[in-house]
C-alpha cells in the first residue's frame, strides 16, 4: 500500500520569451516579482524559476543568460520570505551551480542530467534534491518517440538514472522522478502514463507531474478553449494527489490548490 503524503503544488516561474504556455510574460523583472508575489499569497511553498523554454523543438540557452535572469529572483524570494523552497529548471550544472550557491535548495534537469555529465557532482557537492526528467531527443527536433510499452521504456530509464546517482553517492531520497508528460510522447502515451502514475510512486517513491495548460491527448481536448485549460489541471491535480504524487507542477497555484484541499481531505477521512 503506498503511504500517501499531501501532494505539493511546485510553481511555474518562466523567464523566457518562448515557453508553450507563457512566455514572455515574465522576462520584464517586475512581472516576474509579481507573479512570486502572486503565487505566496496563494499558498505556493516551492517556486519552480527556469531561464530556457524545453518547448518542442526547443534551443539552447547559454548558461550566462540562464544566470542573469535567475539570480536576481532568488535573491528577491529568499528576502521575501526564507521559507519558500527555490527549485531551478535547468540542464546546466554551472547554472545550478551558481544558482544553489545563491539560495536554491532543488534543480529540476528535464533532461535526467544527460545533457551535463556534472550535473550529479553538483547536486552532491551542495547535498540538493534533484527532480530527473526524461527529455527523449525527438522532443527537441519536434518529433515523438515510437515505443511498444512507454512504461517499460520509462522503467529501464529511470532505474539507469537512480544507478547513476548511487554511483555519485547520491542520496536516494533526494531523488524526484518525472516521466514528462508531453515531451517526445504521443497522446496515448501521455494517458498510459498518467494512468499508470501510482506504479511510478510505488517503484520511485517521490514523483513530479507536469501537465499545466497542456493538451497532451487530442482525445481529450475536443471542445476545450486554451482559457478552459485549467479545468484540466485540476483535474488531473486531484488524481494525483490521490495516487500518491509528491509534486504537481503549475502555473496557477489557487485552483489546483483548491483541489490538492479536496482531495487530501477526503482521503483523511476515510
Amino acid at each position: 500500500m503506498i503511504m500517501i503524503n499531501k501532494t505539493k503544488l511546485l510553481g511555474i516561474l518562466n523567464l523566457t520569451s518562448n515557453s508553450f504556455s507563457d512566455g514572455g510574460n515574465y522576462l520584464d523583472y517586475s512581472n516576474a516579482k509579481n507573479h512570486v508575489d502572486k503565487m505566496i499569497m496563494e499558498g505556493c511553498k516551492y517556486i519552480d524559476i527556469g531561464a530556457e523554454s524545453t518547448q518542442s523543438g526547443f534551443s539552447d540557452v547559454s548558461s550566462d543568460i540562464q544566470i542573469d535572469k535567475i539570480i536576481p529572483l532568488i535573491d528577491y524570494i529568499k528576502n521575501l520570505d526564507q521559507e519558500i523552497i527555490i527549485s531551478i529548471d535547468t540542464r546546466s550544472s554551472i547554472v545550478a551551480d551558481q544558482c544553489l550557491a545563491s539560495g536554491a535548495s532543488m534543480i529540476n534537469d528535464v533532461s535526467g542530467t544527460n545533457h551535463d555529465d556534472s550535473m550529479f557532482d553538483v547536486i552532491k557537492k551542495h547535498n540538493a534534491e534533484i527532480i530527473l526528467g526524461h527529455l527523449p531527443g525527438e522532443h527537441q527536433q519536434s518529433k515523438i518517440i515510437n515505443t511498444p510499452d512507454i512504461l517499460e521504456l520509462l522503467t529501464e530509464y529511470f532505474d539507469q538514472l537512480v544507478s547513476k546517482a548511487k554511483f555519485h553517492d547520491i542520496d536516494i531520497k533526494k531523488i524526484i522522478i518525472d516521466p514528462c508528460i508531453c515531451f517526445g510522447k504521443s497522446g496515448a502515451d501521455n494517458i498510459k502514463i498518467l494512468k499508470n502514475i501510482s506504479y511510478f510512486v510505488e517503484r520511485y517513491a517521490r514523483v513530479c507531474v507536469g501537465i499545466s495548460n497542456k493538451r497532451f491527448s487530442s482525445k481529450l481536448f475536443e471542445d476545450i478553449q486554451d482559457n478552459e485549460l485549467n479545468i484540466i489541471s485540476t483535474a488531473i491535480t486531484s488524481f494525483a494527489s490521490f495516487s500518491g504524487v509528491e509534486f504537481m507542477r503549475v502555473h496557477d497555484i489557487e485552483p489546483n490548490q483548491d483541489a490538492v484541499e479536496v482531495s487530501w481531505k477526503t482521503l483523511i477521512s476515510q
